[in-house]
């Protein structure tokens, strides 16, 4: 006795989850190369670096601070810190972007997730940096903790609570327009 077999179709729903899937592939290649592309352009970093420098030197004036910006330095008479590569929150902020890519989300939120979150660890990284030429002029004793341990781990613990929020609005956002 032969048995017919149905040839296999692909359903409407399976044709959507492998364009999405791809998609989402494609916009982590993407970013991926672009972030890292920025990451080892000198001159790419040096711009972010002295985008941090000036911010810092302008909140630090607004404080009362007569802080002076030369290269990718914040300087004054009282102490000096310098923004390299890793005081800029690069690698963390790409991890938090690559995550919300990764989620199963609206191209919409993840557009939302991508820019807010990063312009949020923007200022943390420019409340860190301020942060931490006060502790240079009050306490250097105490800087190298501060810098290493201390920010390291609000940073990280400020990455993942980001993006817990912000996957928590993006399911509640996806399952009411399923139900809608």
């Amino acid at each position: 006795m032969t048995q017919h077999v149905a040839p296999y179709r692909r359903t409407a729903d399976q044709s959507h989850r492998g364009r999405r899937l791809l998609s989402t592939l494609v916009a982590i290649v993407v970013v991926g190369a672009a972030w890292t592309a920025l990451l080892v352009s000198d001159a790419a970093m040096g711009a972010v670096q002295r985008a941090f420098a000036v911010v810092t030197s302008a909140i630090l004036g607004v404080l009362g601070r007569g802080t002076v910006v030369r290269g990718t330095s914040v300087v004054s008479e009282q102490f000096g810190i310098s923004v390299v590569t890793a005081c800029t929150g690069w690698f963390a902020t790409g991890l938090y972007v690559l995550a919300v890519l990764v989620y199963p989300a609206t191209w919409r939120a993840r557009l939302v997730g991508c820019v807010a979150g990063s312009a949020a660890l923007f200022a943390v990284n420019v409340v860190r940096l301020v942060s931490l030429y006060y502790v240079g002029v009050y306490w250097p004793g105490s800087l190298a903790v501060v810098h290493q341990v201390v920010w390291q781990s609000l940073v990280i613990a400020v990455v993942v609570a980001m993006w817990l929020l912000w996957a928590g609005q993006a399911s509640s956002e996806r399952r009411r327009g399923r139900t809608s």
